[in-house]
């Protein structure tokens, strides 16, 4: 009787850790087939700062929220945010806290012109990061607590016009988003569009057009792939 016992026990418990583990990936599937709608669902659900960590910054083996280079005269965080980017990276930042100088003299003086006409590369004297107050100030805000969240944001809107363009083309899953995202960051918004309508906007072909035979493009479809997986309804 004793052994029944024991045996009765065992398979109730199986049956339990099956019910348990089906419930879980039921309530998983229903969290990553949601369907995206609206600019709002992608921030709502974290789809973009997922897209930036996961794909973009490849969990910081690409990138990272405390990088800082010379290169273009200053390229700061995850983003790599430089000329006209660092003036949307400044408008979610307290620049006073951390340069001494209002937001908008640091929008109009310290982003498109922190790489001068005729410039190009690494400063070498003529750029931004050269200003030995500019990038203390950077620095002292990419290792701050409001670095990760203020970065998300600008990279947020930055990408809006994206979001709101393919998903009035249809693509609403979270995939088509991470695909969007991914080379937009890459070859520009207009470059995106370019690209996606000589692929009639199809999110597949539109990715394989990107990526091509470039060994840094395929690594961002390996991420794409990884993360955000083809065979699953995302």
């Amino acid at each position: 009787m004793k052994n029944v016992n024991s045996h009765l026990f065992a398979v109730l418990f199986i049956i339990l850790n099956i019910s348990i583990n089906t419930t879980f990936a039921q309530q998983n599937q229903t969290s990553i087939n949601i369907k995206i709608t609206s600019y709002q669902d992608t921030v709502v659900t974290g789809l973009i700062a997922d897209v930036l960590w996961k794909v973009i910054a490849r969990e910081g083996k690409s990138k990272n929220y405390t990088d800082l280079l010379p290169l273009d005269g200053g390229t700061a965080g995850i983003a790599h945010f430089a000329v006209s980017g660092l003036a949307e990276l400044y408008e979610h930042m307290d620049t006073g806290k951390y340069f001494k100088k209002p937001k908008k003299e640091m929008i109009d003086n310290y982003s498109s012109s922190c790489r001068p006409v005729g410039k190009s590369g690494d400063d070498t004297g003529w750029g931004c990061y050269s200003k030995a107050w500019w990038k203390q100030g950077m620095q002292d805000f990419l290792h701050s607590n409001d670095s990760e969240n203020s970065q998300n944001n600008a990279w947020s809107l930055k990408m809006k016009p994206v979001i709101e363009k393919v998903i009035s083309k249809g693509w609403n899953t979270k995939r088509q988003i991470a695909i969007a995202l991914g080379i937009a960051n890459s070859i520009g918004n207009g470059g995106f569009n370019s690209l996606a309508t000589k692929n009639n906007w199809d999110t597949e072909n539109t990715l394989k057009a990107y990526v091509g035979k470039n060994k840094h493009r395929k690594r961002r479809e390996d991420a794409i792939n990884s993360h955000f997986p083809k065979n699953i309804n995302i």
